[in-house]
């Protein structure tokens, strides 16, 4: 009878030593998980020329707008006005994301200000009437730079109408960033 106590002890435990491994087996798994990087040229974003309304009157008749096309330019800007401009170099056929204000406090260096609301467009070949309007949405701008890297930024946009506008030189500077998505 002992034998029997024993032999039966010995098979529960090895039953129990089964059933164990058996559990642990059922709960082990693996997965491997590849890792790569692509490393791309640099971006590089590089402005030309700076906006300019140039010489406006303190009490415009109408909204002071610069079209960034360079097609609509209202009568109220000065004979000096300019588009911005800003080249974008990278790696060929690239997505890209944009960034910049959509709008702008411009100063006198005083206590005078006015607001400057950015239109911006933009195309992945330099040519300023083909441009597009470009708008930010949730903050940035998709685009794709051309088959040889580039995309430009033509910028314009309107300082509404002035009334009785402080006299002074107003200046601000808008932060453009670029960076691949």
């Amino acid at each position: 009878m002992l034998r029997n106590i024993f032999t039966s002890a010995l098979l529960a435990a090895m039953l129990l030593v089964l059933i164990a491994g058996n559990i642990q087996a059922q709960t082990l798994a693996n997965a491997n998980v590849g890792a790569s990087a692509t490393v791309l040229t640099a971006l590089t974003i590089t402005k030309n020329t700076d906006v300019a309304f140039g010489n406006i009157s303190q009490t415009t008749g109408g909204v002071v707008y610069l079209d960034p096309k360079g097609l609509g330019t209202s009568a109220y800007v000065g004979t000096t006005a300019v588009v911005g401009t800003l080249t974008i170099a990278g790696a060929n056929s690239q997505s890209i994301r944009l960034t910049w204000p959509a709008t702008l406090s411009l100063s006198d260096g005083a206590t005078h200000t006015m607001t400057y609301t950015l239109k911006v467009n933009g195309l992945d070949a330099n040519t300023q009437a083909s441009s597009t309007t470009l708008l930010l949405t949730s903050g940035y701008y998709n685009a794709t730079t051309s088959a040889g890297g580039g995309f430009y930024l033509w910028v314009g946009g309107d300082l509404g109408t002035l009334s009785s506008q402080a006299t002074g030189a107003y200046t601000g500077t808008a932060n453009f960033t670029v960076e691949y998505n």
